[in-house]
């Protein structure tokens, strides 16, 4: 029951729940995505790839995007041929997703390092942002990847090393005057003996999974307005670059699991954390328990 796709990827499941596994032996893993607070812990921010290789297997989840070819603002895009081509390459051409690095010390995989936010070709290019001569495009590509926000768990426990959660808002609309956003979950995990790796995302209140591979989607951008800069060799011609766009529709690339099933409900209750949290230390473990017994 693992399918479809969004803006981000991959994700596997299977096992034993956490509290019956035994401990490791050898060196204890120094913990290294809690972030404390103090109400709790969360997992780390994101950090932006700039000029860094996208790794196709950390990449865990990634949407692609597909320009739609309506509206006004798409009208006066195309009004110069160079424009619109300009803009549909810089929109279809490039994925966004995320990356998580791991490690392995002794027997035991875990999560090392901050959650990676990029834009590339694809999963093993270099991660690159609109040019600074398309500022306005650039700092949005930017902002959108930074909507990655840390769900706050009750207390740092070991387990959150395998297991980050954040809340995601997908941009679906605009009202005029700020964005419609579509209420997101999810949930990275790799299993700590087997190093498999899971993406599961809640989206529309049914979950999506990848397992040992990227979560993928693919989102149609609508244009709602742009910006005007000069274009041409003597900088005559009016050129429109996109400035406030969304998904109208996403099309993830795999089938949601089975309406009601465990994984839905263990999201459902990550995502109404982010609101009214923090996510207590029993659903997070019932969480991971589910995602290593798709893993293991």
């Amino acid at each position: 029951m693992v399918a479809r796709s969004m803006v981000f990827a991959c994700l596997g499941l299977v096992c034993v729940a956490a509290a019956q596994e035994p401990k490791q032996s050898g060196p204890q893993t120094k913990p290294e995505v809690k972030q404390a607070t103090l109400q709790g812990a969360a997992a780390p921010q994101v950090v932006l790839m700039s000029g860094e290789r996208v790794n196709p297997d950390e990449a865990m989840a990634f949407t692609r995007n597909v320009l739609l070819k309506e509206g006004e603002a798409y009208a006066l895009m195309s009004q110069l041929e160079e424009n619109i081509s300009s803009v549909r390459f810089a929109i279809e051409n490039y994925r966004a997703g995320y990356s998580l690095t791991a490690a392995k010390e002794g027997e035991r995989f875990y999560f090392n390092g901050p959650t990676k936010g990029w834009r590339a070709e694809n999963t093993g290019a270099a991660s690159t942002w609109p040019p600074v001569t398309n500022m306005a495009q650039r700092r949005e590509a930017m902002r959108r990847a930074k909507l990655l926000q840390p769900i706050l768990i009750a207390e740092p426990i070991d387990e959150m090393n395998n297991l980050r959660l954040y809340y995601l808002p997908g941009l679906a609309g605009y009202d005029g005057k700020q964005y419609v956003e579509e209420p997101m979950a999810i949930a990275f995990f790799i299993h700590p003996k087997t190093g498999s790796r899971m993406t599961v995302l809640l989206r529309g209140g049914r979950a999506y999974g990848a397992v040992g591979r990227p979560l993928a989607a693919t989102s149609s951008i609508y244009v709602h307005n742009t910006t005007q800069q000069s274009a041409g060799p003597l900088g005559l011609a009016e050129a429109h670059i996109p400035n406030i766009f969304y998904a109208k529709s996403v099309r993830m690339d795999m089938e949601p699991f089975a309406e009601g099933d465990n994984l839905e409900r263990l999201m459902t209750t990550v995502l109404t954390a982010h609101q009214n949290g923090p996510l207590s230390t029993d659903d997070f473990r019932s969480l991971y328990a589910e995602l290593a017994r798709y893993t293991q």
